[in-house]
């Protein structure tokens, strides 16, 4: 073994000690805070005189916290009111353990023991009675005459009839002071038959190894040793089932360690907030997929904003086995209460459950575990999905988000109070107290957190993606494509675009920048639509004719030259299925070996496809819904064919190969046709936020800092409506300086961040 495996191995033991000693910690609390709950319940019924509820009460709750003196009192004191000899006697030796002995209690329990006919007991019990009463100042007559009738009924008694053994069995029963005037001798108990049997209690055992030194054993031995291996296991996550049954995982330790701590010493209920693009989902869906495996979770619940929806339903499917019912689901239209009722897994939008028409069915039932993504939406207690959140009944709830706080602490405090209410104190006490963050208020507060969140970074997680490099070719269209794009755009600023027509006419323009080819079935349907007004129809004939007599792109061509340049294998990306046709016809004259994915396609189908281009080369073409679930990091060449409006969606292409697993430097190509929106679109990402340089998911986050509220592709298409030239660079200017904005606020929001975390709360 190499040093580099025994320093791994070293660390890895080192975590897992980690781990057990948080969960020891975590249940020593939670039996502690179990045990003050149940002598409170003890207490009061000492007041309203029911004894039998009171000692019961009480005595679980000594047998919690034996060693807290307080408790025990508590329990000789209902043990006393109750006159139940066995509890009185527990309730006084756990006093006598807690604290230096007392002659009144020795002398209590000698006289208890001979009466019970513990004969030996008592006779220490008094030995050590007399002995505190030998120290100066210690006589006290009451006590000298109980020990003095305890010795007259032991004198009757021979040593070797007593029926506990020797003395030197039981250790000196001790009992604290504080306690002494709430006990009173009791009128001897008549004798009562004990029976005792030995008893051996072991912390950790394995019931299926404990069969191994039985010959053989019996069927009842059988399904003990079965129920004990899995009890034992349904509470120890050392070993990850999720992991064992994962495919297509790389795994990496980060995440396992960091949804073992969610398990053990959160127990279920955590704050995730890894920097960006280190796997939050993964770690959320191994402590889904644990829970589901161990049976602790029959019903679940992910709340995510709607546009990752899809990749939600995917990565649990595809990585975990996890099948969902998702609000993209035909079932919600139809049927909407079958979405959220019944056992299994619902991936749905957040914007859906809290809408009016959903959020008392989704509140009102019971959920075994929440999820919920980009979870700093959150951070307002005043908003609607904070409501929705805090109504929900779960036992366990996971709120994943890279930014926990974005601007004030009081944000942070609305996500933990989700978590685990009342752990951060009051709001205000809590806002007045670490408005300043000083460097005191920092370490205070990186305390209270370590309880309930987890941060990884990259720095510290050791992932480290290879470089990307990204450039764009812009093509000129050919005279028929640019008639046909100019016709589309000239009809979108000169009708009225109200109504259903503005995104109809924002389809068109996207399939025109894409290919002749992928317009062309739409128009033929809009020409056959009589809902369709009169005045579109006739503006889009013109474009309909161009788009039925293309034979070629110019981008196809410069597709080919791209390809031609290199042998190895590469992924060609496109929107739209007419498009893919195009292109699959366009590789086969050419000569190019492809494979064909699309959504139309069954998955066994689509992995097929993958494992041939892995094992021969040649250009996988792909529609974005196509490669849903696929594992492509084999190949690290992209072309983009044509450019979705919504950035998100690029980075998601790109992010399909440049991701953990990946092991050489990922080209990206992307073709965009001169002088449409797109131009415009990829110029502005490029020039203000860097968009090819950004760590995946991290646009998402600039893009959430924009002040109009709108999406982002209905701000340029509005920039791209305006009638004039001057009037449409104006306006995407705008859209331009608005994205510099919103980068330089998630750049504040960073330099917040990792002065109040910074590395403390890694795993």
């Amino acid at each position: 073994m190499d040093k580099r495996e025994r320093r791994r191995l070293e660390r890895a033991r080192l975590r897992k000690a980690r781990v057990r000693q948080e969960t020891q910690a975590k249940q020593g609390a939670a039996r502690y805070l179990r045990a003050r709950d149940l002598a409170a319940t003890a207490a009061v019924n000492l007041r309203a005189r029911d004894w039998a509820a009171a000692v019961e009460d009480a005595a679980r709750a000594a047998a919690l916290a034996p060693h807290d003196p307080q408790i025990v009192a508590l329990y000789a004191r209902a043990a006393e009111a109750s006159r139940q000899s066995e509890h009185r006697v527990a309730s006084l030796e756990g006093l006598a353990r807690c604290s230096t002995p007392t002659a009144a209690l020795l002398a209590t329990l000698a006289e208890l023991h001979c009466a019970a006919g513990r004969h030996d007991r008592a006779r220490h019990c008094v030995a050590e009675a007399r002995r505190v009463l030998s120290r100066p100042g210690a006589r006290q007559q009451s006590v000298l005459a109980q020990l003095e009738a305890t010795e007259a009924q032991l004198g009757a008694v021979a040593p070797a009839a007593d029926p506990e053994g020797s003395a030197e069995d039981e250790p000196p029963l001790p009992l604290p002071a504080p306690v002494e005037s709430t006990l009173r001798t009791p009128p001897p108990a008549p004798p009562q038959a004990i029976v005792e049997i030995p008893v051996t209690v072991a912390g950790d055992v394995v019931g299926v190894d404990a069969l191994a030194g039985i010959p053989s054993a019996a069927p009842e031995d059988v399904a003990l040793a079965r129920l004990a291996t899995a009890l034992r296991d349904a509470e120890s996550f050392d070993r990850l089932l999720a992991v064992e049954h994962a495919r297509g995982l790389v795994r990496l330790s980060h995440q396992e360690e960091t949804a073992r701590k969610i398990l053990a010493a959160f127990l279920g209920r955590a704050l995730l907030a890894d920097e960006v693009g280190l796997g939050k989902t993964v770690e959320a869906g191994l402590v889904l997929s644990e829970y589901l495996l161990r049976g602790r979770v029959g019903r679940a619940l992910v709340l995510v904003p709607a546009s990752l929806v899809g990749q939600w339903r995917e990565e649990l499917e595809s990585k975990f086995d996890i099948v969902t019912r998702t609000t993209d689901d035909e079932v919600l239209r139809r049927h909407p209460d079958r979405l959220w009722e019944g056992p299994g897994v619902v991936v749905a939008s957040l914007a859906t459950a809290r809408s009016a028409r959903h959020r008392d069915a989704v509140a009102s039932l019971a959920w075994d575990l929440v999820i919920v993504d980009e979870a700093h939406g959150l951070k307002n207690h005043r908003t609607e999905s904070y409501a929705l959140v805090e109504r929900l009944r779960t036992r366990f709830l996971l709120l994943l988000t890279a930014t926990p706080v974005e601007n004030r602490v009081e944000e942070l405090y609305n996500l933990v109070t989700l978590i685990r209410p009342g752990h951060l104190g009051g709001r205000t006490e809590f806002v007045r107290r670490f408005a300043g963050l000083d460097g005191r208020a920092r370490d205070e507060i990186r305390s209270l957190l370590a309880d309930v969140m987890v941060r990884n970074t990259r720095a510290l997680s050791g992932v480290a993606l290879p470089p990307r490099f990204a450039r764009t070719l812009l093509v000129a269209p050919g005279p028929d494509e640019g008639m046909l794009y100019e016709g589309l755009a000239g009809a979108l600023r000169s009708l009225d675009t109200t109504g259903r027509m503005r995104p109809l006419l924002s389809l068109l323009l996207q399939e025109a920048g894409s290919s002749p080819f992928a317009v062309r079935g739409t128009l033929a349907k809009l020409a056959a639509d009589e809902t369709v007004p009169d005045a579109v129809r006739v503006a889009l004939v013109p474009a309909a004719e161009l788009a039925e007599r293309a034979t070629g792109s110019e981008k196809a061509r410069a597709l080919l030259g791209a390809l031609s340049r290199t042998d190895e294998p590469a992924i060609v990306f496109t929107r739209f299925r007419g498009t893919l046709g195009f292109l699959a016809e366009v590789l086969g004259r050419a000569g190019i070996p492809y494979e064909r994915l699309d959504g139309g396609q069954p998955a066994g189908e689509r992995a097929q496809a993958i494992e041939r281009c892995r094992a021969a080369g040649g250009v996988l073409l792909s529609t974005d819904v196509g490669s849903e679930g696929l594992n492509l990091q084999f190949c690290h060449r992209v072309l983009n064919f044509d450019v979705p409006w919504n950035p998100m969606r690029l980075e998601q292409r790109i992010g399909r190969l440049h991701r953990i697993g990946q092991e050489h430097p990922v080209e990206v190509l992307t073709l965009c046709l001169a002088g449409s929106i797109e131009e415009r679109i990829l110029a502005i990402l490029d020039e203000r936020i860097n968009l090819f340089e950004l760590v995946v998911g991290e646009i998402e986050m600039i893009l959430g800092h924009l002040e109009d509220a709108r999406e982002f592709p209905d701000l340029a298409l509005e920039a791209f409506a305006h009638p004039d030239e001057t009037g449409r660079a104006r306006a995407f200017e705008r859209l331009g300086t608005a994205l510099a904005a919103a980068r330089q606020r998630h750049r504040a929001v960073q330099r917040f961040d990792e002065v109040l975390f910074r590395s403390e709360l890694a795993v």
